[in-house]
């Protein structure tokens, strides 16, 4: 592909999101003759017909469906260049910021967020998504993600890692539990069934050994999607779970549940906000990342 045929991308994208020829023109602000060029000169670089009429329009081949995911993050990519170059007023961009949350944060610091947000900047959206791999790099890096809000990555990374929230784990029961009053010793933690929030793409608990020694040899019964969904589970059985405090004390008379000191230890845990490096200096990015630290300090200090 000539350099020159770049323009190719955003062309490609529009025709795959519209699925119809007429419409990826309007939203190039070219003709539909121009359109149908640049699809006939993909067609040949890939030797492919990447689309098919339908009665609506066109639809994508499999081919097409292959590559799409490269060609949207490639003009994404190359989109917010050109938004890291111009000032970024908040007061006026109707900008939508993708967060990847885990679910302990979804309940306390994305409202907290969006409560700024809507003070700050009302026409700005965010979408909360759950994180759906732990290939954080490559969903940052093709910006699936503008920001992933979990505890830290472990190990090496490339990716900037920032902390916006500490908080210390509580054991979580019924408060009616027969065997479990004010206090748990290490043997009755090990011993007593288990509920955890899962990650489900590794099958994995949030937390493990790497976290806290023999955390592994949890009797585990059950796996839960998120922190909330533990709860209903726990409150009326003799199930124990961990969770942040700020959480048990926000659903304690919800679900008639208490917490208690984890038997091993009380170091508090970081909820970070990550980031790829190439949006570091992004005026935008920069803007949300303050806006989640100042979300993080609003919460410590309620």
């Amino acid at each position: 592909m000539k350099s020159t045929e770049l323009n190719l991308i955003p062309i490609f994208v529009a025709i795959f999101e519209e699925q119809n020829l007429s419409r990826a023109a309007k939203r190039m602000d070219i003709t539909q003759p121009a359109v149908s060029k640049a699809l006939k000169r993909l067609r040949e670089i890939y030797d492919d017909p990447l689309f098919h009429r339908n009665t609506s329009g066109v639809e994508p081949t499999t081919f097409a469906c292959d590559i799409y995911p490269a060609m949207a993050a490639a003009f994404k990519n190359f989109s917010s260049t050109l938004s890291a170059s111009r000032a970024f007023d908040p007061k006026v961009s109707n900008r939508i910021f993708s967060v990847a949350c885990v679910s302990a944060a979804s309940y306390e610091l994305m409202p907290q967020l969006m409560k700024q947000i809507h003070e700050q900047a009302p026409h700005i959206s965010i979408e909360v998504h759950p994180l759906f791999t732990e290939d954080f790099e490559s969903d940052l890096r093709l910006q699936r993600y503008d920001l992933i809000v979990d505890l830290a990555p472990r190990g090496r990374t490339v990716l900037k890692v920032e902390p916006i929230l500490s908080e210390r784990l509580l054991v979580v029961c019924s408060a009616r539990h027969p065997r479990i009053q004010d206090s748990i010793t290490p043997e009755q933690f090990l011993k007593e069934q288990h509920v955890v929030v899962s990650r489900w793409h590794s099958r994995k608990s949030l937390l493990n050994d790497e976290d806290i020694a023999d955390l592994d040899k949890r009797d585990i019964k059950y796996r839960a999607p998120g922190v909330v969904e533990m709860l209903p589970v726990i409150h009326n059985s003799e199930y124990i779970g961990m969770l942040p405090e700020s959480t048990i004390k926000a659903f304690e008379k919800t679900y008639d549940v208490k917490g208690i000191p984890l038997p091993f230890t009380d170091k508090e845990y970081d909820l970070c906000a990550i980031w790829h490096p190439s949006r570091t200096s992004e005026s935008a990015h920069k803007w949300l990342r303050n806006q989640v630290k100042q979300a993080g300090k609003i919460i410590k200090k309620s």
